[in-house]
């Protein structure tokens, strides 16, 4: 199998000076003064009208470490100017839970790429606002939570991809090989059977463009992205990276649009719909035929789909990808997760996602492998669409609010040694998983990934089935302390294991 290579990096040094230097002036002279005076959280000043710009690009220092440099010396709640936006960074659990969950923090930065391919601004479910993000949701949540009654049945497509893992993972014969491409490959064929309805083989040419198409959206995210995405005026701003960006995006469109166009061509309105976009032209039918269109439309359709796509791909495999590594790193903790499944699944039969509710080493060493190896830095900034506050502190109408994943997960403050692999610490006094402690992975309130469930079933299941069959193994010269790229998400570097198969 072939190993991906990361596309090249980009930096926003490039292009700075030529743009921001004449936009932002504008913008902040036109700002200055206007409305009352808000109470703000502490943080660093930064500079006139760039604000803390500089200091997050003219750093060799990645963004989180800047980010938890301000932590550490400000607070639970951090503020901060990047050109003419502010940006609120939480890094306390009970204030993200309460300042996600308001319903004056539902906005999105717009998405200039979405709106140059397909003419409209913030389509879809992920970054939508408003009344379509509310349709759209509800109706993504009604297939995803009820999957069962609509033909879709997650538990037997993870299993099914599960199985074929194992099967990869068998013919390296205990060698050294990066897991890597198998787990990324198994993920990307669990999202595109549930989003198409087609089943893709492990060595399908337009299968492994699309996966390569993937994962280059998700490393020129990275440059593309981070916080400084958040901020309008760079979102728009042309660069090296976004115009790669959009060409990888617009064959990710290409690739979704051929699917659809498949769907509507075979359509049958008293058929069962068995994948995702087939249940969304059932959608459009019904309200065609009751004059309520909504906003059900090829657009939000086509956006959607790519939406779950992308979104159910690279998480989950990047989760597992660290986790395959810490458990290679721990051998006593596999070991007693290993017994935990004889136990309570044998060797027989094939693990099921119920079976977590017996499981509570399993799932603390999952809880732990995630708080250790966290796949996102900070979750997707949200927007206040009106004046809110946090604490005694404002939010205006337009800030940008994140939560700093990187702080919650490894604060030596939240934390006894918070670089040590102790799964005990999710579990409670009568040895039972302490849900209540588990990281916030998913995200929370009103947004919280749509997605929670059927990530949750990918690796509980991916984990336990490995675990199940192989005892793994850091191949020679790995590291236990693995770099990784902080792009949109922290992919690990290349690695490799042994998988030594239990007979």
């Amino acid at each position: 199998m072939e190993e991906y290579k990361p596309a090249a990096s980009y930096s926003f040094s490039s292009y700075i000076l030529a743009v921001t230097l004449a936009t932002v002036l504008v913008y902040f002279i036109y700002r200055r003064g206007q409305g009352r005076k808000f109470h703000y959280p502490p943080g660093p000043k930064g500079l006139p009208l760039f604000g803390s710009f500089f200091s997050l690009i003219f750093t060799k220092r990645q963004e989180y470490e800047v980010v938890n440099d301000w932590t550490n010396k400000y607070g639970d709640v951090i503020s901060f100017k990047l050109l003419n936006t502010r940006v609120y960074v939480l890094n306390n659990v009970q204030m993200s839970h309460d300042v996600m969950g308001s319903l004056s923090m539902m906005g999105r930065v717009p998405v200039p790429i979405i709106k140059t391919l397909t003419g409209r601004e913030n389509p879809g479910v992920a970054f939508s606002n408003g009344d379509v993000w509310k349709e759209q949701r509800r109706f993504l949540l009604s297939v995803f939570k009820r999957a069962d009654a609509k033909g879709i049945r997650f538990e037997e497509i993870v299993g099914a991809q599960a199985e074929r893992m194992l099967t990869e993972i068998e013919k390296t014969k205990s060698a050294r090989f990066d897991p890597q491409p198998i787990i990324n490959i198994s993920i990307g064929s669990i999202i595109t059977k549930i989003v198409s309805g087609i089943t893709y083989e492990f060595d399908d040419d337009d299968f492994h463009r699309l996966v390569t198409h993937s994962n280059r959206v998700f490393d020129l995210l990275g440059p593309a992205g981070g916080i400084l995405s958040s901020v309008p005026i760079l979102a728009a701003v042309p660069s090296p990276a976004k115009r790669q960006l959009t060409k990888e995006w617009d064959t990710m469109y290409d690739f979704i649009k051929k699917n659809i166009a498949s769907h509507k061509s075979e359509f049958n309105p008293n058929q069962e719909a068995a994948d995702y976009i087939e249940s969304y032209l059932h959608e459009i039918a019904k309200r065609t035929t009751e004059n309520n269109k909504g906003s059900f439309d090829e657009i939000n359709l086509l956006e959607c789909s790519f939406d779950v796509l992308l979104g159910g791909w690279e998480t989950s495999a990047t989760t597992i990808s660290w986790s395959l590594h810490t458990l290679a790193c721990y051998p006593e903790a596999q070991n007693r997760v290993r017994q935990e499944i004889f136990d309570v699944i044998g060797q027989e039969r094939d693990p099921r996602f119920s079976d977590r509710h017996q499981m509570p080493i399993a799932m603390s060493t999952i809880a732990e492998c995630t708080r250790l190896r966290p796949a996102f830095d900070f979750h997707l900034p949200h927007v206040a669409e009106q004046d809110c506050q946090v604490g005694e502190y404002d939010i205006p109408k337009g800030s940008v609010v994140t939560t700093n994943m990187s702080h919650l997960f490894l604060s030596p403050t939240l934390w006894e040694e918070p670089l040590e692999f102790r799964p005990d610490r999710f579990l409670n006094e009568d040895g039972q998983f302490d849900r209540k402690r588990e990281p916030i992975i998913f995200g929370t309130g009103r947004r919280v990934c749509p997605g929670e469930q059927l990530a949750r079933t990918e690796i509980f299941l991916f984990i336990t089935s490995i675990l199940q069959r192989f005892t793994l193994s850091l191949a020679e010269g790995v590291p236990k302390d693995l770099p990784c790229y902080h792009r949109f998400t922290n992919r690990p570097d290349p690695y490799q294991i042994h998988a030594e198969k239990i007979v």
